[in-house]
């Protein structure tokens, strides 16, 4: 081998050594092939209750910022799809900011089977190697992205499931979540060579399948007449797990939205699954960073929200509780 050659080869290798390492890239991914069932009904916007003048504006602002699909759906309906490029309903797209979420449907699915008996048992009962000290399993549900404990928050998370489960990761993920929705393959991501699969990122699945997943966020863990978790565990899931916390159960709560308690899913590049529980409304945005023209993050929902047949403008004091002041 010639010197030159050589020595390519080896800082290749120490690059994806490096990258592998820091970033926990595996190319073996753990693929889990289901054949997905029918195409949720599809309804017109109008039917939906939907302004058509506010979906061609959220268009218009989608596709000057690379977006590949725009997607909507309200009451269970797909009621809009707007696609660029090769984009459909079957596309599988890896939309890592979102993967988390699941570990956090799944136990509530466990605790609709009673597997688990309350989110805020130490987790250490469940798990005692890997959660010392009295941090409870909703501790692990509430670990904020970014912080230097998620990765291993949410992996113990994945653990403390495949035990009370008798499954691994994908095989409960394909039974909890995907089989009841009927959804297609997915597949998941080793950390390393005989590691377990990773829980905080990576998965690769439908677009559609997303926006199954939107309509159980949306309709308090419901997919068409399934009880995924108990009543009430998805609006914990979507409500800030502590005072003026930005975050519930690995859900985005933060910022001011034309309705009061839209959540959202996100991940790189503007990728977004929006939902609102009071109008049973699911957005998708997928497509690549929005570049030089800049990223609103209210505007397609917003847009699209106060198009929405139900939806009412906040009013001024509405939710204050007048014993809080004190009377003239």
């Amino acid at each position: 081998m010639k010197p030159l050659s050589f020595g390519f080869l080896v800082i290749s290798l120490a690059l994806l050594a490096f990258v592998i390492v820091r970033y926990g890239v595996s190319p073996e991914r753990v693929a889990v092939h289901l054949t997905p069932g029918p195409t949720q009904p599809q309804v017109s916007p109008a039917e939906a209750g939907i302004d058509t003048v506010a979906l061609a504006q959220a268009v218009d602002y989608a596709a000057k910022r690379h977006t590949r699909a725009l997607l909507v759906g309200r009451g269970g309906h797909l009621v809009f799809q707007k696609y660029w490029g090769d984009t459909n309903l079957d596309t599988v797209v890896e939309l890592s900011g979102f993967t988390p979420a699941l570990a956090a449907i799944a136990t509530g699915s466990a605790i609709n089977d009673r597997l688990i008996a309350s989110i805020d048992l130490p987790a250490a009962h469940y798990l005692p190697s890997l959660v010392p000290g009295n941090a409870s399993i909703r501790d692990l549900l509430s670990v904020r992205e970014g912080t230097p404990e998620f990765e291993h928050d949410v992996d113990a998370l994945a653990r403390l499931l495949e035990k009370v489960t008798g499954k691994d990761y994908p095989q409960l993920i394909a039974e909890r979540i995907w089989t009841p929705l009927e959804g297609g393959e997915f597949a998941l991501v080793h950390r390393g060579r005989d590691a377990p699969v990773r829980a905080d990122c990576c998965i690769r699945a439908r677009l559609a399948d997303w926006m199954r997943i939107g309509e159980v966020l949306a309709n308090d863990g419901i997919f068409e007449g399934n009880q995924l978790t108990p009543p009430h565990f998805v609006k914990q899931m979507l409500t800030p797990s502590s005072k003026e916390s930005p975050t519930g159960f690995f859900t985005h709560v933060d910022g001011v939205f034309a309705a009061h308690d839209l959540a959202r899913l996100e991940s790189r590049g503007g990728n977004r699954l929006w939902v609102v529980p009071s109008l049973r409304l699911v957005i998708l945005r997928y497509g690549r960073d929005p570049g030089a023209a800049g990223w609103d993050e209210a505007m397609i929902p917003d847009t699209i929200i106060r198009g929405t047949e139900g939806w009412k403008p906040p009013v001024v004091g509405e939710g204050a509780d007048p014993k809080l002041f004190a009377p003239h």
